[in-house]
């Protein structure tokens, strides 16, 4: 519930803040407004929860847990509300590693408290004040990295705030709206059939969630490169196909590697009752093609304030994945939960392509190339599932290696940025002269 609630706190200040700070680096002014005016709404929230509490049938133990719980939403970085705008500064600087060390920070503190549970008389009560009070040496140390690294210095101001809401107000919605969008089919599909569908659906969630790391990673190097180009009216064309590429590479790869021996992989993760989750579980996969283009393409509308297409995207995706739930669901169970979703996946895509088209983004990432090389990819993969899964997935590793640098998947320019970022750009110009015969060849 709280974590629910927490989003109405986020409001989506967080990426205007990330945009804006991107073209000036050097102040703080709307920075500092964007962590007051998340404080107030986190106020306001508080009082509005114990307001209401009473008239909710809740326990005066389940008012009290909440309320603990409600600072959570200020010092933990998995509200992704306050901490997550303090690591801003750090996002634009390429320093992502202060804000990781202190989340570690907090689970090593969180592990340690949790040995004392065995001695308490009230577990529960303990357990949610240790999981608080882990996230407070985190959030104290947030603000002394960001005043050694950048000298930051908090100022009660809220300066632009009234901006800031207004350029927010979109991804407030898009922000809730995604977080429909990624529960709401294990909602009717427990509504509408029961508990055993959905673990089994969960299953191939779970397999699925976690893979948004990976393009927002990608997106939040990116961004900031993205915005100062765009400030400076310079093209960001290759880097724009180059990230797009990439997001396509790693998710067709996944996806068909999953797909072609999924019913090993999931029996290997979560046993043989769990079978019946692989075809869900790898259209779940197919959805994430969709959702790592999305991913990077609703940056670029953030980048050049076009964040209203985000909003408009969320909803599209909502609607079309409720009103294909209530369709397909009653007949189709999980399976028909996996297809609302890809087909929502796909339209909403869809969408962003036209919006990015209103906008005269160029999309040149060697269609006939990434062709032929998904074909090449589907066709090897599918020979190899018949072979020992472990066997498989070695192979599957090779195959895609050996097939993207045959078929030439990336150029010569896009494979030395691998290189420079692992700081053996030699050592990729060798091995890029051996195969400089790949590029040549016409599709």
């Amino acid at each position: 519930m709280v974590s629910i609630l927490s989003k109405l706190v986020d409001f989506g200040i967080e990426p205007i803040v990330f945009r804006e700070f991107s073209k000036d680096n050097k102040t703080f002014h709307l920075f500092n407004s964007g962590i007051n005016l998340r404080f107030i709404l986190y106020l306001i929230l508080v009082a509005g929860f114990n307001i209401v509490a009473p008239f909710l049938s809740l326990t005066s133990k389940e008012i009290l847990l909440s309320n603990i719980l409600f600072f959570t939403i200020i010092f933990s970085a998995k509200t992704f509300v306050i901490r997550e705008l303090l690591s801003t500064p750090f996002k634009v600087n390429l320093k992502m590693h202060y804000p990781m060390f202190l989340s570690l920070l907090d689970n090593i503190i969180l592990l340690f408290l949790i040995v004392l549970i065995k001695f308490m008389k009230d577990p529960l009560l303990y357990f949610t004040i240790a999981y608080t009070i882990s996230n407070i040496p985190g959030f104290i140390l947030s603000f002394y990295f960001l005043k050694k690294k950048f000298g930051y210095k908090y100022e009660l101001t809220l300066d632009h705030s009234q901006w800031l809401l207004k350029e927010s107000l979109p991804m407030f919605g898009f922000v809730v709206l995604t977080n429909i969008f990624l529960q709401i089919d294990i909602v009717i599909l427990n509504a509408l059939k029961g508990s055993y569908e959905v673990g089994i659906y969960s299953a191939g969630v779970r397999l699925t969630m976690p893979l948004s790391i990976i393009p927002n990673a990608i997106v939040m190097t990116v961004f900031p490169i993205l915005v100062q180009r765009l400030k400076e009216n310079e093209s960001t064309e290759f880097i724009s196909n180059f990230v797009i590429k990439l997001l396509f590479f790693i998710s067709f790869s996944m996806a068909a590697i999953f797909t072609f021996d999924s019913k090993e992989i999931v029996n290997l993760l979560f046993g043989k009752q769990y079978l019946s989750s692989s075809l869900s579980a790898s259209i779940l996969y197919w959805c994430q093609v969709f959702i790592f283009f999305s991913t990077y393409s609703l940056s670029v509308l953030i980048a050049s304030n076009n964040q209203k297409y985000n909003f408009i995207y969320s909803l599209i995706q909502v609607v079309v994945n409720i009103g294909l739930c209530f369709l397909l669901i009653p007949d189709y169970s999980y399976f028909g939960a996996a297809i609302a979703k890809l087909i929502a996946s796909f339209i909403s895509f869809a969408f962003i392509l036209y919006s990015l088209s209103k906008l005269n983004f160029k999309l040149s990432i060697g269609r006939y190339r990434v062709l032929t090389w998904s074909i090449v990819v589907s066709i090897f993969l599918w020979l190899a599932a018949e072979l020992p899964l472990y066997v498989y997935l070695i192979l599957a590793a090779i195959i895609v290696s050996a097939s993207t640098l045959f078929i030439g998947f990336f150029s010569e320019k896009e494979l030395m940025i691998f290189f420079r970022l692992i700081k053996k750009e030699q050592l990729g110009s060798k091995i890029l002269s051996k195969f400089q015969f790949v590029n040549k060849i016409p599709l």
